[in-house]
């Protein structure tokens, strides 16, 4: 059991009743199909803020089922998913850099299974919409879109930081251009009771596990539908 694992947590994953594994359409409709991804995704609150290669904090509504980080200490650079009994959904990315104010959303923003076991993995054809910083559509940016989805868990080691020893979910993102192909994969890392914690891009890496920095909301009015 992770050292900061909080009984919060127990209450998020109460809203969303788990009845049934998602990692296939045919799969087990128990609790027993595997772990569920909440547990990992969304971190106590005790963790929040954090700061490292850059400051980030964890927001959640439970009421929206949403959990969104604010980035680079600036409220206007978010990026939010959501959740439901089935998956975890990408909503939107509003932080693309610490610098850029565009955004982008997928119509088929299917992300990760709720529960799983062994290694997951789903590839998702969709449409990408991207906005410039006054939310008008970038018509010439946006259009079909494709990316592959790969979840698994790895055994406890430490995280570095303040976070000390949990087991780790990974979730690999791998998109594929429409003009270029197969682009770098993204990876996700995300502790047990602790949440999001750490992200690469082939040699790009970057973490946050130390507790502390701005507890910043995030900034709904640059929100784009």
């Amino acid at each position: 059991m992770p050292s900061l694992r909080v009984a919060w947590l127990t209450g998020v994953v109460a809203l969303v009743t788990v009845i049934g594994g998602c990692h296939s359409p045919a799969g087990p409709s128990t609790a027993a199909a595997g772990i569920d991804v909440l547990d990992f995704l969304i971190g106590s609150p005790q963790t929040w803020p954090r700061v490292g290669s850059h400051s980030q904090n964890q927001v959640v509504d439970t009421g929206k089922r949403e959990v969104c980080w604010v980035k680079y200490a600036n409220p206007r650079r978010f990026e939010c998913w959501r959740w439901d009994d089935e998956f975890v959904y990408h909503v939107l990315d509003h932080a693309i850099d610490g610098d850029s104010a565009e955004s982008y959303r997928f119509d088929d923003g299917r992300w990760m299974p709720r529960r799983f076991v062994g290694t997951w993995e789903l590839g998702v054809a969709t449409r990408i919409t991207w906005f410039d910083p006054s939310c008008h559509v970038e018509a010439d940016r946006s259009g079909s879109f494709s990316y592959h989805q790969r979840v698994w868990l790895e055994p406890v080691r430490d995280l570095g930081g303040d976070l000390g020893p949990h087991r780790v979910l990974i979730l690999e993102y791998a998109p594929v251009d429409p003009a270029g192909g197969p682009g770098a994969p993204e990876h996700f890392y995300f502790g047990e009771g602790v949440g999001w914690f750490e992200w690469e891009r082939g040699a790009a890496r970057t973490t946050f596990a130390r507790i502390g920095g701005p507890s910043l909301p995030v900034a709904q009015d640059v929100r784009c539908p």
